[in-house]
């Protein structure tokens, strides 16, 4: 259900990417929220250097739903090697 909680916001979002094209504070906020309280206690520490990541890249160009579902993953991977995996899909967005 948390899951599910999480991906809605990053859809809401990604909603909002389409007719801004920057990262702005709230969706940032809203984004470290989600984040957080997905992530868990052991992996919260990802939340913050995700969005500043996410923030430098939108503004290099990159597509912020891209950006939003692959961060997502990157929070919630269970191992290391599924973490693995979505920084690379990160890293490509």
């Amino acid at each position: 259900m948390r899951l599910k909680a999480f991906i809605l916001v990053v859809i809401i979002l990604g909603s909002s990417c389409a007719t801004n094209p920057d990262w702005d504070g709230s969706q940032k906020t809203n984004f470290l929220r989600a984040c957080r309280r997905e992530a868990g206690y052991e992996k919260q520490d990802l939340c913050t250097p995700l969005a500043v990541e996410i923030e430098e890249r939108i503004k290099q160009g990159g597509s912020k739903s891209c950006l939003l579902f692959a961060a997502n993953d990157i929070a919630m991977a269970a191992n290391p090697d599924e973490q693995e995996q979505a920084r690379q899909q990160f890293d490509s967005c």
